[in-house]
């Protein structure tokens, strides 16, 4: 298997959204401000964001928590310096795919129009869309449920007469 091949597997496998980071900051060229305006964050965030994208690819998504080493691996990963563990892991696979961008890009839009001309592709929009009726005929059935249900009969507050000091 080829490193462009074991990269499209990687992108492919990866969780959505963190994907979808990494292939617009690695592949399409997105610089971090870009990035960042888009997710309406900051720039250390954004940072952060493409930091956390790139281990959960590397990882295929397996659960990782933050811990207070990550803004120093953060810096060093995007200025290339020494960095280490985590950080030069994700700057590994940064370097990877820019490295392979091309290949990768033209991989990824082969991938994209075969899905787009298969049956699977119309399944998917019919369950998608009935998922929607179905979701739709619930909320007005339960709204029209709530709107008819008898009020619960009137009932007297007990009458408590004032205690007086003696």
């Amino acid at each position: 298997m080829s490193e462009v091949d074991a990269l499209f597997r990687l992108l492919t496998d990866a969780p959505p959204r963190s994907a979808e980071i990494v292939k617009r900051v690695s592949l399409a060229g997105m610089d971090l401000a870009a990035l960042a305006t888009l997710h309406g964050i900051d720039l250390p965030r954004a940072q952060i964001l493409v930091f956390r994208s790139l281990l959960d690819v590397s990882s295929g998504g397996k659960a990782r928590v933050p811990d207070a080493r990550e803004p120093a691996e953060v810096t060093a990963m995007l200025e290339g310096g020494a960095a280490t563990g985590e950080g030069a892991a994700a700057r590994r696979l940064w370097d990877q795919l820019s490295a392979h961008r091309e290949e990768l890009r033209a991989r990824l839009a082969k991938s994209a129009a075969e899905y787009a001309a298969s049956p699977d592709r119309d399944r998917d929009e019919l369950y998608r869309r009935i998922a929607i009726v179905v979701v739709l005929a619930l909320t007005a059935f339960f709204y029209w449920r709530e709107a008819n249900k008898p009020l619960p009969p009137h009932q007297k507050r007990p009458v408590i007469a004032p205690v007086t000091p003696p």
